[in-house]
């Protein structure tokens, strides 16, 4: 046995001294800012306590930032998830000049900074020059120019539909390259026994694409609750931390009111939350692969 252990040692040797300049890369980059962030989230008064955590749960605005936090990830997650679901399957479609369309509607949103995104969408939603007022006002959808970043409710709808047009184009990459590997011949087949559009989706591509659905969701959730530049270059969290998350809180509480330790705190517990939503994802994930 110890034989054996140690031969499988010997031969695994080199990939091991491949492995530590990547372990000690991830190490510094990631590990410690994670220890460090923690070690200043329990300092106060020059003493280890836990009055950062205390203070930050205890505050009247940690609720709405709480509850902004969740209708910001839902709606987000949910919008890109059926937008790249729909888009997917159009561009999946055998069409006259496919590649190119794939290139404009996939990578265009995706590789624009995000700065860029979102001023431009500042500017579209400017309640005096903003092209959308415009063009509802022109349609007679609405009466009067909306004041789309300075109304509590508007300004959620607001990025949430500006971070669905940035982040969609994830998902449907996702789902299109699973859409690649869906053999021709199954479609052909279910054609023959007599299925119809809904049926040979239910039948044939879904069972394909649902590892797929699990994986973008994950994902998706975990990069919406860290998201920040969108957020803090249209509203810097206002109006009244009507569009404050967890992320633009504590650099704010950082950087604005320079109390480093508390928003240590707040981004320390949500590293916790994200790194619980992982553990959910991997356990669930690991479930489907002992059904196999």
């Amino acid at each position: 046995m110890l034989r054996k252990l140690y031969g499988d040692m010997t031969r695994n040797a080199f990939a091991y001294r491949m492995l530590i300049p990547y372990v000690v890369f991830l190490a510094l980059l990631v590990l410690y800012p994670i220890i460090a962030n923690f070690v200043i989230s329990l300092q106060a008064d020059g003493l280890w306590t836990l009055k950062n955590y205390q203070q930050v749960f205890k505050e009247p605005v940690f609720a709405k930032v709480a509850f902004n936090t969740v209708i910001w990830t839902v709606g987000s997650v949910v919008l890109q998830l059926l937008v790249g679901f729909v888009l997917a399957l159009l561009l999946n479609q055998d069409f006259r000049g496919r590649a190119f369309f794939r290139s404009i509607i996939l990578v265009l949103p995706w590789a624009t900074p995000d700065i860029v995104v979102g001023v431009a969408w500042q500017w579209m939603y400017n309640d005096m020059y903003g092209v959308l007022n415009d063009i509802l006002f022109r349609l007679g959808i609405i009466d009067y120019y909306l004041p789309w970043l300075a109304d509590q409710d508007l300004a959620r709808l607001a990025v949430i539909i500006a971070n669905t047009w940035k982040g969609f184009a994830l998902s449907a990459m996702f789902y299109l390259a699973a859409l690649q590997t869906v053999p021709h011949e199954l479609y052909e087949a279910s054609e023959v026994d007599g299925a119809n559009v809904f049926q040979k989706f239910l039948n044939v591509t879904w069972p394909i694409l649902r590892p797929f659905v699990v994986t973008t969701t994950m994902l998706t959730t975990i990069w919406t609750i860290n998201y920040f530049p969108l957020i803090f270059t249209m509203t810097g969290g206002g109006p009244a931390n009507a569009t404050d998350t967890f992320v633009t809180y504590a650099y704010r509480t950082a950087f604005r009111f320079l109390d480093f330790n508390r928003s240590a705190a707040m981004s320390s517990f949500t590293f916790v939350l994200v790194f619980l939503i992982s553990l959910l994802y991997l356990r669930a994930l690991s479930r489907k692969e002992a059904e196999r």
